[in-house]
């Protein structure tokens, strides 16, 4: 019988709450598995890394404790747990203490016996000590399972990335969200949710995408600045994380009120998005602004072509700065291969000013990049725009890269309207 916490479950059924034997069961495989992996390190000659492994007992306890489904109660997974934590520790402390002697079988005296005591009885309380810490530093990860009806909360307060990870906005957007955007890191590819209408996917990069509608939401736990934001289910079982420094987590926000989710501790400044009043810009107005050309600025041009003639130059002067005569082979063909880097280099530079841009005709975009290769695509591809340190990513619905625009482009407010006709937040 499974026991995945993300499957339909009543909440008195034994099956879903467990048992304590299971519990204890588990626990003391993980302690003994805890042990035998420091007992190999130490007969591998690595000590040291047999204290390291003390910081990650309750881990592994605790993980084997929710793989044997575990009784579902604070009390029992806290003293279960703990005290196989403060076993493990004891007993590694007494076999640190003894191992020695057995694998050089010398025999022992009373006065080796009473020094063996007197390190057993320090090892014994370093040890506990080390593991009752981190017992209590690491617990978090156990209540999640045990304190079930508070996962998400704990959750929320554990998911964090630095202390400004999950900066929330002062305000919310005030219109409705448009049909579909995507709610991704700023800085690096990883989980991203993507909505679309009153759906949203929950896209990660091992496990299955997760697909629910907003009928599943049952609420939003929103997580202190060094945590994440927690969407959950009737269930209390967790259908998505994200963080308020994401791309779009605004209007991720914006789409959960207007969809009435309740959201715990919401601040007083955020109020659900309202219909749009205002009049579209008629279509025949736009049709003369959709064929235009983005290039790079004056001054980003100015400074690649200055890059470029630096390089070059730099080539050409280091020429009578060396006597080929006096160099050997190799050195000859290490000093042909930096002035080749550099001219090559030089060239690339002089040319990014040239070929890097945006064309707009009509519904089709054509984007060069500053090394010359190109993408064409439709702009009805375009799902979502992400804004990044350096570049302006397309994505598509897929939440594929359709192309990567380079934010030194000129005219960006006009390439913006342009998306915006179409639906496309930049």
């Amino acid at each position: 019988m499974s026991y995945d916490f993300n499957t339909l479950y009543k909440e008195d059924s034994p099956g879903f709450l467990g048992s304590v034997l299971r519990g204890i069961l588990g626990s003391v495989t993980g302690m003994l598995v805890c042990i035998l992996a420091m007992l190999l390190c130490w007969l591998c000659h690595t000590e040291s890394f047999c204290n390291t492994l003390l910081l990650f007992v309750p881990l592994v306890i605790g993980w084997f404790y929710r793989l044997f489904h575990g009784r579902r109660s604070k009390t029992a997974a806290y003293v279960t747990v703990g005290i196989c934590t403060i076993l493990a520790c004891a007993l590694w402390g007494v076999l640190l203490a003894l191992l020695p002697f057995v694998v050089s079988g010398t025999q022992l005296t009373a006065d080796d016996w009473h020094r063996l005591w007197n390190m057993i009885w320090k090892l014994l309380l370093l040890c506990v000590g080390v593991g009752y810490m981190v017992f209590l530093f690491t617990r978090r990860n156990l209540l999640i399972y045990a304190d079930w009806k508070r996962g998400p909360w704990h959750t929320a307060y554990t998911g964090g990335n630095g202390a400004s990870y999950n900066l929330l906005p002062e305000k919310l957007p005030n219109k409705i969200p448009q049909a579909c955007f995507a709610v991704h890191s700023r800085f690096s590819l990883g989980t991203g949710i993507i909505v679309e209408g009153n759906s949203f996917r929950w896209k990660h990069w091992i496990r299955k995408d997760h697909v629910c509608t907003v009928h599943d939401i049952a609420g939003v736990v929103l997580g202190p600045s060094n945590g994440c934001n927690v969407i959950y289910d009737k269930n209390y079982q967790i259908l998505a994380k994200f963080a308020g420094s994401m791309e779009h987590a605004d209007l991720l926000l914006s789409w959960l009120l207007y969809w009435n989710i309740p959201i715990d501790q919401a601040p007083d400044g955020w109020q659900p998005p309202v219909e749009d009043s205002s009049d579209p810009i008629p279509a025949e107005s736009f049709v003369s602004q959709r064929q235009f050309t983005l290039r790079l600025k004056r001054s980003a041009r100015i400074g690649f072509t200055g890059i470029g003639w630096l390089l070059l130059l730099l080539g050409l002067a280091l020429f009578p700065l060396f006597d080929f005569s006096a160099l050997t082979i190799i050195e000859r063909w290490v000093f042909v291969i930096l002035e080749l880097a550099l001219m090559v280099m030089g060239i690339v530079y002089l040319h990014i000013g040239k070929v890097c841009r945006v064309e707009i005709d009509g519904e089709q975009i054509r984007v060069a990049s500053r090394f010359g290769r190109s993408a064409t695509f439709s702009v009805r591809e375009v799902s979502a725009v992400s804004r990044s340190i350096g570049w302006i990513v397309l994505y598509d619905r897929e939440f594929k890269t359709l192309a990567k625009l380079d934010s030194y482009l000129e005219n960006l407010n006009r390439l913006k309207e342009y998306l915006e006709f179409y639906g496309v937040k930049m």
